[in-house]
């Protein structure tokens, strides 16, 4: 899809309900470990820490970009953005992704599958496609997203339902909901939400907010404690975000803070995985050091809530961690 103008009033009218979220920098690009072939089954958290690893790519219709493991580069427009996240074998597009997902229901929508304008006519500036990430709200009138716009690149944002109106491409009306024929885990996970973590509160969600803010570049104390010192850290995180400036940790701060570990990787982002899965009784050493005991709580955590079970701390399995 060409460039999407959105109409500023239009947004405006929107609310804050659906504001843009910015996905910190430090989650870009980040290293994912492919599980899946490419065109066969996938997982939807592998799926979604795919579509992360790309934040901040630029938008084009003619550029192309590997996608995690390298095997495969792919298109980095809208449709090309999705082939890499699916794991497709190429580049589809808006016309040819019906060969490889099937519509379904509002009311089935899980984390993983997509919402789009597909199918004959749909080229160019006439067809779109993004992946939906959960709901922002009880009333499923606007949801979270992974979006590759002409307008902004790779990004993670929160849309009314079922998309934007009076945009440069097509109505609003004509988004439907689609599911990858390979993706796993399509039984049913009900994922928890994102908690809202504010001042005064104490315990290990504020603690892995804490090493996570620490991953991005403060110095505040991991002590498990909201005090002044975490409530001043988590403005500036959202200040340096773009995010709104209200010092609580609600879905849009938690999703800018995670980011993905893995075997092998160190640091803060993995102190905070390791005090999450601590909760679940695991009994981790809180070192920053994701080794073996690491790795196999993270797999028993994913296939006991019912996750892909890849090893991988990506956005879906942090949402469950933080959430449960």
């Amino acid at each position: 899809m060409s460039v999407k103008t959105r109409i500023a009033t239009v947004v405006a009218a929107v609310g804050a309900a659906v504001a843009l979220t910015a996905v910190s920098s430090g989650a870009a690009d980040a290293a994912v470990t492919p599980n899946s072939s490419a065109g066969g089954t996938i997982s939807r958290s592998e799926e979604l820490s795919r579509a992360a690893s790309w934040n901040g790519t630029p938008y084009s219709t003619s550029s192309y970009k590997a996608g995690p493991g390298g095997d495969i580069s792919y298109r980095t427009d809208c449709s090309g953005y999705v082939s890499m996240a699916l794991h497709l074998g190429g580049s589809y597009t808006t016309v040819s992704l019906p060969q490889v997902v099937t519509q379904i229901s509002k009311d089935s929508l899980q984390p993983g599958d997509l919402l789009g304008v597909l199918g004959s006519n749909t080229g160019g500036n006439a067809g779109h496609v993004l992946i939906f990430d959960g709901w922002a709200n009880s009333a499923h009138s606007s949801y979270n997203a992974w979006e590759d716009s002409g307008d902004a690149g790779v990004h993670h944002l929160t849309i009314p339902y079922p998309y934007w109106p009076n945009t440069s491409g097509p109505a609003a009306s004509l988004y439907k909901p689609y599911r990858y024929n390979h993706i796993s885990d399509s039984g049913g996970v009900t994922m928890p939400a994102w908690p809202n973590v504010v001042v005064n509160q104490s315990g290990a969600n504020v603690q892995a907010l804490q090493y996570l803010l620490r991953a991005h570049g403060s110095t505040v104390a991991a002590d498990g404690q909201f005090g002044n010192d975490t409530l001043n850290a988590v403005k500036a995180f959202q200040s340096a975000n773009g995010l709104g400036v209200d010092g609580q940790v609600g879905p849009q701060t938690w999703t800018a803070l995670v980011v993905q570990v893995q075997s092998n990787a160190t640091g803060e982002a993995v102190k905070a995985a390791q005090t999450e899965l601590n909760k679940f009784g695991y009994g981790l050493g809180v070192d920053g050091q994701f080794g073996a005991a690491t790795d196999s709580a993270a797999r028993a955590f994913q296939s006991a809530h019912g996750l892909g079970v890849d090893g991988q701390i990506g956005p879906q399995t942090w949402q469950m961690l933080v959430g449960s």
